[in-house]
């Protein structure tokens, strides 16, 4: 409560006989001076606390016009030869004073008091300058936060995460210095995650809840609900962490809104500042002759934007496109695994007969490669042990890619396979070294977890619906939610998901689909954007527990009515809060050419 220093140190004061009537010789036509505030500065790169600091630097100013009064009405007595009458000295008196000086008055001025009440201002004063620095947030160093997103990878995709096949040593590195969350979630594509993240709402709430520029059907069963780009207002994350004194900086993918890439946006003015980005980098993914897809290009954008903010605190987006289809990777890297008898991809989307591909793997290693470049900068520039890295990923894997199995489905499905992400966090000095955490988080959590690392806070009126990550970090608590929710009123055919929502509360899952279901059963994903299932009309429930049955083979429904009714009576609820939008039921059905986008159609 660093508020009441001011009024403890001020009382101090009076006490002693030496404030008295400084309110009648201020001057108004200078501005207040708040001497006795404790306040942290940026100066010169480096952050210092600066106590008392507007009397020091005042020392050598000259004197203000409220002492400039007492020297004239000192003039005026001495020439009627009759003793100045000594007055408490005004606020701009005490300014021009340096710390010792100021002090040792304080001390004088109390000389007659009895040695009770001389004692009693000391002890206020201690505690006033004592107080803030215990247990105080406001004064704990803010820690600088580095977020790494990778795009398309699933949660099998690293060594730390049971991979035998892929080389990824920085990344398992960072989970054996850090905490590595087994039950991590995220949406079931990019656009919506990323709106997750930067809003910390729900998509229901946003109304994110499918890619950006995503073809809808045109004769489904169903008419999606109504699809929005995520405004400056809801997605402020970045403005929140700038107004608490971060430095905010992006490079590479964007999504949702207006754009997948961050680089062309930049020529629109204020577009960024008003997301509340100081830096975006230049990496574009078509300007990619290494045909890495960016790792290098986006790495060496952050690596220049962390050295320009050494000393202040900082925020660096790290958002890749890596290993999202079309797949490209050094090819140094693609014969390393060619030679470990993986095949080389025949076509850069990816087939699902070829799974996992040479391609696919080299592609990971050379992401890891990054955020090693990136973890050795931050050794370099001793930025470490205050420093916050992150590694996650925005989906599932593509089912034409990778293979999420033994959870079900992929990226774009409403299962595990789709929604299961890795998620690694390092914070030296808070995070326990090679800790795991099997509570289940969200994508939508990072930004009141941001706030609480830095100090900030939400704009007013913006609710947020995650919670904070920092209890579980820290392992000083758990979370108090007792529900995840999902939303995707839309179709994406080609990974199998009609249009949903589900809940996930205590181990059992419910998936609630609006008018129509796709049976997979005995197919695989296409190599085309066809759909991938075969269409069942009419609204269906599922239910799984998934302690018992992690990999959904059971539906529960019919077998647990009651289990059903509770769960969909919490998700009806939640539609309420979040103001949900919902597919209505398309005239135009047509179950012959039900996929057909008008993309196809124009075609």
């Amino acid at each position: 409560m660093p508020h009441i220093f001011p009024w403890l140190l001020k009382t101090a004061v009076r006490l002693c006989g030496w404030v008295g009537s400084e309110r009648r010789h201020s001057c108004r036509r200078n501005r207040p001076i708040h001497s006795t505030v404790l306040r942290a500065q940026q100066e010169q790169g480096s952050r210092v606390v600066c106590w008392l600091q507007r009397q020091e630097c005042r020392r050598s100013e000259p004197v203000q016009p409220g002492a400039r009064n007492v020297q004239q009405r000192a003039s005026r007595a001495s020439d009627k030869n009759r003793p100045v009458p000594t007055r408490p000295a005004t606020r701009f008196q005490r300014a021009a004073l340096g710390p010792t000086t100021f002090f040792k008055r304080l001390g004088t001025a109390g000389r007659n008091i009895p040695k009770p009440l001389k004692v009693f201002p000391g002890l206020l004063l201690a505690a006033a300058l004592l107080f803030p620095m215990v247990g105080s947030p406001s004064l704990e160093k803010q820690p600088n936060i580095v977020f790494i997103l990778a795009d398309d990878l699933g949660w099998n995709g690293l060594g730390c995460q049971g991979n035998k096949d892929v080389s990824t040593p920085n990344i398992d590195r960072l989970a054996a210095q850090g905490m590595r969350f087994t039950h991590a979630y995220a949406e079931p594509q990019c656009s919506p995650t990323r709106a997750a993240f930067l809003s910390g709402q729900w998509g229901a709430r946003t109304g994110v809840h499918k890619v950006i520029g995503e073809k809808d059907p045109l004769f489904a069963p169903l008419v999606p609900a109504p699809m929005c780009e995520l405004p400056p207002q809801t997605g402020n994350l970045a403005v929140m962490l700038r107004q608490a004194g971060y430095a905010t900086g992006l490079s590479g993918k964007w999504h949702v809104a207006n754009n997948a890439f961050a680089a062309p946006l930049k020529k629109r003015p204020g577009y960024f500042d008003a997301y509340g980005f100081d830096f975006v980098g230049d990496c574009l993914k078509i300007q990619n002759a290494e045909l890495d897809k960016s790792v290098d290009a986006i790495t060496n954008d952050m690596l220049d934007f962390i050295v320009q903010h050494k000393h202040h605190p900082f925020f660096a987006f790290v958002a890749h496109f890596s290993p999202h289809a079309p797949m490209q990777a050094p090819q140094a890297l693609v014969e390393k695994y060619v030679a470990k008898g993986f095949k080389k991809s025949s076509t850069p989307g990816g087939r699902f007969s070829e799974i996992p591909t040479a391609d696919y793997y080299a592609m990971i290693e050379h992401l890891d490669a990054g955020v090693g470049r990136l973890l050795a900068k931050l050794d370099e520039l001793g930025l470490a042990t205050n420093t916050v890295v992150i590694f996650s990923s925005d989906n599932g894997g593509m089912n034409r890619v990778a293979n999420m199995a033994p959870k079900r489905m992929a990226k774009g499905a409403s299962y595990e396979g789709g929604i299961s992400v890795p998620l690694v966090v390092r914070w030296p000095g808070h995070v326990q070294a090679g800790s795991t955490c099997d509570t289940p988080t969200h994508t939508v959590d990072w930004y009141p977890t941001f706030a609480a690392l830095s100090g900030g806070a939400a704009p007013a009126g913006h609710k947020l619906d995650g919670e904070s990550l920092r209890p579980l970090l820290e392992q000083s608590g758990t979370l108090k939610r007792t529900a995840l929710f999902w939303h995707v009123p839309s179709y994406t055919v080609n990974y199998g998901r009609t249009p949903c929502s589900f809940v996930l509360q205590d181990g059992w899952k419910l998936i609630h689909y609006f008018g129509d279901f796709l049976d997979v059963t005995g197919q695989t994903p296409p190599d085309r954007n066809v759909p991938f299932g075969k269409l069942v009309p009419g609204p269906r429930t599922e239910l799984y527990n998934l302690k018992d049955d992690p990999y959904e083979t059971h539906d529960l429904a019919t077998a647990r009515p009651e289990k059903v009714i509770a769960l969909q009576t919490v998700l009806e609820a939640w539609w309420q809060d979040t103001g949900a939008k919902f597919p209505t039921k398309n005239p135009k059905y047509d179950a012959a050419r039900w996929w057909t986008s008008p993309r196809a159609e124009a075609e």
